[in-house]
């Protein structure tokens, strides 16, 4: 069944509805049957198109429903602000995430997490229809919430040598100079040390920083090597041992897909590339997603390719 009511660009409202329909008893019937989701008291998106969105995109809808209930504008921070810059994370919450100052309390707005950590430092810059914590801010926030493996991969994403929106790490120091030590600066200063602007992937950042939590040397990464049909840059290389590192991602088959080719041209392409690879005496360990949701597979496999660990 398709639900008949007006929209915002995908957003249903029970205000907009009220206004053609006095009577609201078909919203509730329509999210028992399934023919609509409801993102909060008030809002709501229809199944299929909540069904089509993204993890990001679905995120954005909760952020425009609590933006419609907010009695005054907000600025989103954290996860939410990173939904809006296109900033990678692993899972996006539940509640949306808001910058404000702290008010000693108050009343709480369901759906909403409330950030006041280091507020009077918090750049705000606007985002299309939005106000959001920057770039920097929003990273470093991150790193108080979430897992180091996953931080990394965030930070490395600001970083990007290829993301439009790039920082620098100067950036970043000079936001940690601003923050006080109990926003968790040491923590968020391991994670800008390790951080690079080389990773191609939140995947491939996430992997790496899982071998540096369980001890492993740090590889190099996109390491330039050639033989006579060309170039090859590979993800991670460990130079003194010959072995070389691959993180096999969905995005990497899209990334390289060429005009007309289906995802398996693109599949026997690495598999030729890897033939070229061992041609040259090099040994090639291959990670996936499975293995970053069990750190032990990424342990194991990289013991087997005799990957050392760091001295001390």
């Amino acid at each position: 069944m398709t639900f008949d009511a007006p929209d915002r660009d995908g957003l249903i409202l029970s205000s907009d509805y009220r206004a053609t329909h006095p009577d609201l008893r078909p919203l509730a019937r329509a999210v028992r049957e399934a023919d609509l989701v409801k993102l909060r008291r008030g809002a709501f998106v229809r199944s299929d198109e909540w069904s089509a969105a993204s993890a990001r995109e679905q995120h954005v809808f909760r952020i425009r429903a609590v933006a419609e209930d907010a009695r005054a504008p907000i600025v989103l921070a954290g996860f939410s602000a990173a939904a809006l810059h296109g900033m990678p994370v692993f899972a996006f919450p539940d509640d949306v995430q808001i910058q404000e100052p702290w008010k000693g309390g108050g009343r709480s707005m369901p759906g909403v997490t409330r950030i006041s950590a280091a507020d009077s430092t918090a750049e705000r810059v606007a985002v299309g229809a939005f106000h959001a914590t920057d770039i920097a801010r929003t990273a470093l926030e991150l790193t108080r919430q979430e897992p180091f493996a996953r931080a990394v991969g965030s930070m490395d994403w600001a970083l990007w040598r290829r993301n439009e929106k790039r920082i620098s790490t100067d950036h970043l120091i000079a936001e940690l100079a601003k923050l006080p030590a109990r926003f968790g600066v040491s923590r968020a200063q391991q994670v800008v040390r390790f951080a690079t602007h080389l990773s191609d992937s939140y995947g491939e950042s996430m992997c790496r920083a899982i071998a540096h939590e369980y001890g492993f040397e740090t590889p190099r990464l996109q390491r330039e090597i050639r033989d006579p049909q060309g170039l090859m840059v590979p993800d991670y290389s460990w130079d003194a041992i010959s072995v070389l590192g691959e993180f096999d991602g969905k995005d990497k088959y899209l990334r390289s897909l060429r005009p007309g080719e289906q995802p398996g041209d693109a599949v026997w392409r690495e598999k030729v590339r890897e033939d070229r690879l061992r041609a040259l005496g090099f040994t090639v360990v291959r990670f996936i997603w499975a293995d970053l949701m069990d750190p032990k597979r990424v342990v194991r496999k990289l013991l087997d390719a005799g990957v050392p660990r760091r001295r001390g």
